[in-house]
């Protein structure tokens, strides 16, 4: 259910409609609703959604794979995905892709207890 949320709800629909790149960080205690918030926000719109995992690297640069194969096939959700081979190739995809069509790409921590120092790790590896 989602409600409550229609100020913030509409100030990303501002931005998204802005139609130029952007970088949102929505952060906040547990609970409080931000993947719901990041999920009807999506609803509709071109999205790679990946949720990082408490697990290594590897296993979230396969997830962030498959959420990429997804998107481009999304009549093969749950299939095999090919795995890319570092973080940039991934990322330098979804650049490519954003070319094509505007699109969304969502890196949710919630399901990823991790620490600051490792979520920090995490994010550098993407640049």
């Amino acid at each position: 259910m989602f409600y409550c949320r229609e100020n913030e709800l509409g100030k990303l629909n501002k931005k998204y409609n802005d139609n130029q790149f952007e970088c949102v960080g929505i952060y906040g205690r547990k609970h409080v609703g931000k993947t719901a918030l990041i999920k009807e926000f999506c609803t509709g719109k071109p999205v790679i959604f990946f949720s990082a995992l408490n697990a290594t690297s590897q296993e979230n640069l396969e997830c962030l794979s498959r959420a990429i194969y997804e998107y481009k096939k999304p009549e093969l959700v749950g299939g095999d995905a090919p795995i890319y081979h570092n973080y940039d190739a991934a990322i330098q995809e979804i650049t490519n892709l954003s070319k094509e069509q505007r699109i969304i790409f969502v890196i949710d921590t919630s399901s990823a207890p991790a620490s600051t120092a490792t979520r920090r790790q995490a994010l550098t590896s993407l640049s």
